[in-house]
């Protein structure tokens, strides 16, 4: 069987495999490797339009992939998987296909073989699937993950902006998320309505109450916090993230959990992914799945920061998860504080200390450095 990762024109591609190859259409990474570990996968055609062939390569090394630029020809793969089919080992046993419809030509002498693979155009690098907008590189955009609920994502958010905004740096806090609770920890009770809002600056959006302002500076705006509401809409989102980007030195989102229509809308703006997971076993399986998701993205290990969350045995719990978040690496790794809970707001202590050197390097702060005192001999 092979799998097929595209972007469109599935129904066409499998038109034209009818009858020659099995094709069948993957969506995800983690499906990719369970069919290559059940033995099922012969090969991989990759829309090279997506930029994924690196990852795929990486993730199932020993698997056959090829690498297409729509339209598909049936022919050109036919030719790749008989190339492939004899430069295979003699100890395996190929599966059989039906006859080539055209002539396939002889493979090329193995002294000739490895200059025609050099001689190839390398596999597209990774790279988002929506290009990015033009817009101001040097505001950075945090955008707040996780697998699922209860990670803590918008509480380490919550003390990232804080800390900003008490030094000096005007932050907004957009909150995508319909279960979020960010308003509440900077004490605002009501939290407007911010779907449709369509101004024309930040200050306006303070004036029509779109906008809260806290003692600090900080700027939030709000999620919608109606039970008929599920999903924030993808235009809204994107509005109030190009209006931040024209006045505000960082931009903070807490997205909803999982992978939603926001995420990727708001992805091309993004500069840095906060992925926030905590060490529990009923969550490997969607941490894993979602790490997938962030590489089909186009992202690259310096754009995700995995930051562990409520570990009680921060060496062990980091080396367990390590194998999960492939081919991130933890970030950071907050201790456990059972106080914040009963404190709530922004009073975690253990939280400022864990991710101080990753707000200090996020929103451009400078450490500064320890003065070392000389002692005078004899004295």
């Amino acid at each position: 069987m092979f799998a097929l990762v595209c972007k469109d024109g599935a129904d066409e591609v499998q038109a034209q495999c009818a009858g020659v190859f099995d094709v069948r259409v993957v969506t995800a990474m983690s499906e990719l490797k369970r069919l290559a570990a059940q033995g099922d996968l012969e090969g991989v055609f990759v829309d090279a339009r997506l930029g994924v062939t690196s990852a795929v390569q990486q993730r199932l090394a020993g698997t056959a992939v090829y690498e297409y630029t729509p339209p598909f020809r049936i022919a050109d793969a036919m030719r790749w998987h008989e190339q492939t089919r004899r430069a295979a080992p003699k100890t395996e046993a190929p599966q059989s296909v039906s006859p080539p419809v055209s002539p396939v030509p002889e493979p090329p002498p193995k002294q000739e073989e490895a200059a025609v693979r050099s001689a190839a155009p390398a596999p597209l690098a990774l790279r988002r699937t929506v290009s990015a907008p033009v817009r101001r590189r040097t505001v950075p955009v945090i955008l707040l993950d996780s697998p699922k609920g209860g990670a803590g994502r918008s509480t380490l958010g919550a003390h990232m902006a804080y800390y900003g905004a008490l030094r000096g740096k005007r932050v907004a806090v957009i909150d995508l998320d319909t279960n979020g609770d960010i308003a509440q920890k900077f004490g605002f009770a009501d939290a407007p309505d911010v779907r449709g809002w369509r101004g024309q600056s930040v200050e306006e959006a303070v004036r029509d109450g779109v906008c809260l302002v806290h003692e600090s500076g900080l700027h939030l705006f709000p999620s919608a916090q109606s039970p008929e509401v599920v999903l924030q809409d993808p235009e809204d989102a994107v509005y109030l993230l190009q209006l931040c980007l024209e006045e505000m030195d960082a931009v903070l989102l807490d997205m909803p959990q999982g992978w939603t229509p926001v995420h990727q809308a708001v992805l091309p703006y993004t500069t840095q992914v906060l992925f926030v997971v905590v060490p529990a076993v009923d969550q490997l399986a969607r941490i894993q799945e979602h790490a997938d998701k962030l590489v089909f993205a186009g992202l690259s290990k310096a754009d995700v920061s995995p930051i562990l969350n409520k570990s009680k045995k921060a060496r062990s719990d980091e080396r367990a998860l390590e194998q999960y978040l492939l081919p991130f690496s933890v970030r950071a790794v907050v201790p456990f504080d059972p106080t914040i809970d009963k404190r709530g707001g922004i009073n975690g202590k253990r939280i400022v200390r864990a991710m101080k050197p990753f707000w200090d390097e996020a929103f451009g702060f400078v450490a500064p450095r320890k003065r070392r005192r000389f002692r005078l001999f004899g004295r």
